[in-house]
């Protein structure tokens, strides 16, 4: 069996974060909104209509190369979705690392395993829950998109110091000053992401946050890029690095 028809799936957290510390502090109506409400074709359909499947390819890739892991790099990219982005960023970019694809939706994760078996690019795929994760410590480059606002972004920040890697690139949304929803007013969904933005509402991370919060956990931003998207917002790259000790 190639990796990349290999899939696990985990109920229970492998880092602790104290005592009772298996806990999930998601937003239960965005849980139902990943797991059970978007499908694969509308999801996929917003984000290319919008451009932040495009966009965020390209900052992936900037990403990489602003990283440069070295052959053979375990790089984990973290709330993969359907894999999208392999439709927008060349494969081969990709191939000289050990990939791992995580998400929450098993559904999400069918639509990126036959991409990747498409694309005959060899992968681990996971369904893991983020907060509590399951995945191993120690990889040299973790890429999260559009996943912090999601969750609760400071427990992903925890979850992401907690498994040390090297170097972490995280792609966050930030709207007009004007706009308060993730979501843009007025915009018209696809069925399930209009039900799903019904009862679930996404939270935007506050870019400074952010940068203090790695800060606060021994990483340094070296790094930061930007693309415009619709509606006058933008998707922005930020790549931290493990401060060297002296």
């Amino acid at each position: 069996m190639r990796r990349a028809d290999t899939i696990r799936s985990y109920e229970h957290a492998s880092i602790p974060f104290g005592p009772g510390c298996s806990r999930t502090i998601m937003d239960e109506a965005l849980r139902l909104a990943w797991t059970e409400i978007i499908t694969p074709g509308d999801y996929e359909e917003h984000m290319a209509r919008v451009g932040q499947a495009q966009a965020g390819a390209d900052l992936t890739g900037h990403l990489l190369e602003t990283a440069s892991p070295c052959r053979g790099a375990r790089v984990i990219f973290a709330g993969a979705g359907t894999g999208q982005m392999l439709d927008f960023l060349d494969a081969s970019r990709l191939r000289p690392f050990r990939l791992v694809f995580t998400d929450l939706n098993a559904r999400f994760l069918k639509s990126l395993k036959r991409r990747l078996a498409q694309l005959d690019l060899p992968a681990e795929v996971i369904e893991d829950d983020f907060e509590n994760t399951a995945l191993s410590p120690g990889p040299d480059l973790l890429i999260a998109t559009l996943l912090l606002e999601n969750i609760d972004w400071r427990r992903g920040v925890e979850t992401i110091s907690a498994l040390r890697p090297a170097a972490c690139g995280i792609i966050i949304q930030e709207n007009p000053p004007e706009m308060k929803s993730a979501i843009t007013p007025g915009r018209v969904l696809p069925p399930s992401l209009a039900e799903a933005a019904s009862q679930a509402h996404p939270v935007l991370v506050p870019y400074d946050q952010l940068v203090a919060a790695f800060a606060a956990r021994g990483y340094e931003q070296v790094d930061t890029s930007s693309r415009d998207v619709a509606d006058g917002k933008r998707l922005i790259s930020v790549l931290f690095q493990e401060e060297l000790k002296p």
